[in-house]
């Protein structure tokens, strides 16, 4: 998967990278700037051997989520416990302590910590680790070797100082002691620029927390006002539609009102015509047209009656 070379300048990035992040977390959560490495020199070991387990074991299953998460939480902290307790035990120091943290062991690792090491395993796989591959694969091997050579030749200069160091051996190492001193002095000047550039980036971030909800309070306030206003108008224009309804109500019942008044006027009137009609046609005989004259029928048949009587006779 990966050639000799391209392990140990992945080491080497990751292990700065770590103590970047180490000197900005520090500077960002306690406020100070301060050298978060074992060594002299800008480099964390322990998170390039961690992010070198990483690759090793995990790249394969990457495309799942939950195997890289669960799997970076156990050697991130498996590598830290080692760690940690190498260094309290041969050179009693500690340079992390979880003992006040829930759920550690020995304050060496501890559960919230460990579940950080996999979101961070996640975000560095998925996120940090092709584009830095594709750098290094970019990278002739000839020069890969050169540059694999002059860092480890100055990681074991600086390791071989600083146990001496450690151990509290004050004989003289000469030129080592030297290139360890101009090591801490690099290490020195990129804690100031990584810790500082940190520590604005984090006042930067927090001024906009604070104007994002000033203005997130303003919007409300607006909001609420705008909220408040729309409700009166919504009620006042409702008050109005219920006032012109009942207006337009009211005309209506009148309107209703006045014309079936007049409808029952002229049905009354309508009925006493007819009435008049009825009583006129009952008291009023029948009449038959003959020869152009209007005779009544009941006269008529009276006259008729008589006449045949008198025949008869």
């Amino acid at each position: 998967m990966f050639s000799f070379s391209e392990i140990a300048l992945l080491f080497f990035i990751y292990s700065f990278l770590g103590w970047c992040v180490e000197v900005a977390f520090v500077a960002v959560t306690a406020g100070k700037v301060t050298n978060r490495g074992f060594l002299n020199g800008p480099v964390c070991p322990i998170y390039g051997c961690g992010m070198i387990g990483v690759l090793l074991a995990l790249l394969p299953v990457e495309k799942n989520i939950w195997l890289l998460f669960l799997g970076g939480m156990v050697i991130c902290s498996a590598v830290e416990l080692f760690g940690g307790w190498i260094l309290d035990k041969i050179f009693h120091m500690r340079w992390w302590d979880y003992s006040d943290e829930k759920f550690n062991i020995g304050g060496y690792v501890c559960l919230a910590f460990s579940f950080m090491w996999g979101m961070a395993v996640v975000f560095a796989v998925k996120f940090v680790h092709h584009p830095i591959m594709a750098v290094v694969k970019k990278i002739p091997f000839q020069i890969q070797v050169i540059i694999v050579v002059v860092c480890g030749v100055v990681f074991v200069v600086d390791m071989i100082v600083t146990l001496k160091n450690l151990i509290g051996i004050n004989k003289s190492l000469g030129q080592l002691d030297k290139l360890a001193e101009s090591l801490h002095a690099v290490g020195d000047q990129l804690k100031d620029v990584v810790g500082n550039s940190a520590i604005t980036v984090a006042e930067k971030a927090e001024e906009g927390m604070e104007i994002l909800d000033e203005k997130t309070a303003d919007s409300r306030e607006k909001i609420a006002a705008a909220t408040e206003s729309s409700r009166e108008k919504i009620a006042a224009a409702t008050e109005n539609s219920r006032e012109r309804i009942a207006g337009v109500r009211e005309e209506s019942a009148e309107r209703i009102a006045k014309q079936l008044k007049e409808l029952e006027e002229k049905r009354d009137a309508i009925m006493e015509s007819l009435q008049k009609n009825v009583k006129h046609r009952l008291n009023t005989p029948p009449t038959l047209n003959k020869s152009g004259k209007s005779i009544n029928i009941v006269e008529y048949i009276k006259d008729y009656k008589n006449k045949n009587t008198k025949t008869n006779d």
